[in-house]
């Protein structure tokens, strides 16, 4: 039930981190190191996570491991969100006819004791964008609740010459991240490429 209230979705209700795939590079060894540490102080931690990394390296199964970790173990009240889809969802409730406010939609986010906001930085940054963003996590900062985000973007930009997390989520938003999470980097090799599914043949 707990699980259900969550809102997890269903590709990731089985992540736990007994199954977290740590065994290909160091990085993904600390990195489920520091999620196991923060499972078993928790709620005694000071501050979220932030996992950092490339496509397909686990930090999506990483995240909702500690959340369903922590909603099965410690009865933690906590709450999934795709960023992509809530910014979806705010954007239709424009709509005629739809009874849902945009302060209907983000309030149970805003205030989660635990909230893991996946993707952050995946839609093209906009002022609206943006204005989202800094609503919830300056109210979530302000409030000293506890946020696990995962994302694509680095402080630094890629060998590609890619943006950095700063220009894809805005300087305020950063700044406040430096102070409400500890910073936990993952390098690793898309591990769907390499164990996608098998061609029938």
């Amino acid at each position: 039930m707990r699980r259900a209230a969550a809102r997890i979705p269903e590709r990731y209700r089985n992540c736990r981190l007994q199954n977290f795939k740590d065994l290909r590079n160091e990085s993904l060894k600390k990195a489920k190191a520091v999620a196991k540490r923060w499972v078993e102080e928790w709620p005694a931690v000071d501050a979220g996570l932030l996992i950092t990394g490339p496509v397909g390296v686990g930090k999506t199964h990483l995240a909702v491991a500690i959340l369903n970790e922590l909603v099965d173990t410690k009865g933690a009240s906590a709450l999934f969100c795709d960023f992509s889809d809530l910014l979806d969802r705010i954007q239709a409730s424009f709509g005629k006819g739809n009874d849902e406010s945009q302060d209907d939609i983000v309030a149970p986010y805003r205030d989660a004791d635990l909230l893991v906001l996946d993707e952050l930085g995946a839609r093209r940054p906009s002022d609206w964008v943006r204005e989202i963003l800094y609503g919830l996590l300056n109210t979530r900062y302000n409030r000293r609740r506890l946020t696990i985000l995962t994302t694509n973007f680095a402080d630094e930009p890629d060998a590609r010459g890619g943006e950095t997390l700063e220009v894809r989520v805005g300087a305020p938003v950063r700044s406040r991240l430096w102070e409400m999470t500890q910073l936990v980097p993952i390098n690793a090799d898309d591990f769907r490429k390499a164990h996608g599914a098998r061609a029938f043949g």
